[in-house]
């Protein structure tokens, strides 16, 4: 009797615990409709603060860019991370601008074409897709191939291959402009000669900026040997250009 008396107050003990256990899961309760729907208006204020905050940035650098484009140079070689969002933002219209103008040349090729047949187009869709791919590839390309002429012109004074990429990109900025201008001349010859015109003059621009990033990225004051530089890595960009022409290839921009 004594054994079971003393078994009788450990099951009590038991029974008590219980209760403690459920109002401890009990108080895990789920969050209510407006908790839930608050956090969502939380993480889209934050969306839009961020998209205001990337956008007013990409202003600001637009308008320092032509105001002093030398001294944002010299920015971006140093700090480069603070401008890539913007540069990829830049790689990626100019590569959609190009891709358009070569989609929309060879509609017009078909539309114009009296002897327009669905065999025609069977027949010369394989090229088609080859020019369209060629469009794509050469905005990548072309900053590709001179900024690793640049890395590998460096010696003692290597810079980070992206930063000479983002350099470059920069300095391309009139091309990319004068790229989306350009679509505008395929509504007629009279304004393809203003968008062809401008488009040379964008690219003479774009010349003396590629001048301006070689010498912030060799980090050289001397004129003579910025000048010396610059010459020897325009000789060897034109030197890969002639040769990809051979092969229908013409990455010059």
């Amino acid at each position: 009797m004594e054994e079971n008396n003393e078994n009788k107050p450990n099951t009590n003990v038991e029974e008590t615990n219980k209760p403690n256990e459920e109002n401890v899961t009990n108080t895990n309760v789920e969050p209510t409709q407006e908790q839930s729907n608050a956090k969502k208006e939380t993480k889209e204020s934050t969306k839009n603060v961020d998209i205001k905050k990337e956008a007013n940035e990409a202003k600001n650098f637009f308008v320092r860019f032509f105001k002093e484009p030398l001294s944002e140079m010299k920015k971006i070689v140093t700090t480069p991370k603070s401008v890539f969002k913007i540069v990829l933002i830049i790689l990626i219209a100019w590569v959609i601008f190009e891709c358009l103008g070569s989609i929309i040349s060879i509609a017009k090729s078909y539309t114009y074409s009296p002897y327009y047949t669905f065999s025609m187009f069977m027949r010369n869709s394989i090229s088609d897709f080859f020019e369209v791919f060629i469009a794509i590839l050469i905005p990548v390309a072309s900053v590709a191939a001179l900024s690793f002429i640049i890395y590998l012109l460096m010696k003692d004074k290597k810079k980070n291959y992206l930063t000479i990429v983002t350099t470059i990109v920069v300095a391309k900025i009139p091309v990319v402009i004068a790229s989306f201008l350009s679509l505008l001349g395929y509504i007629n010859s009279q304004v393809r000669i203003i968008t062809n015109s401008f488009s040379d003059f964008c690219l003479v621009i774009s010349t003396v900026l590629v001048y301006f990033a070689i010498k912030a990225l060799y980090n050289e004051e001397d004129d003579n040997k910025a000048q010396r530089t610059f010459l020897i890595t325009m000789a060897i960009y034109f030197a890969v250009v002639l040769v990809l022409r051979f092969f229908n290839i013409d990455i010059y921009c």
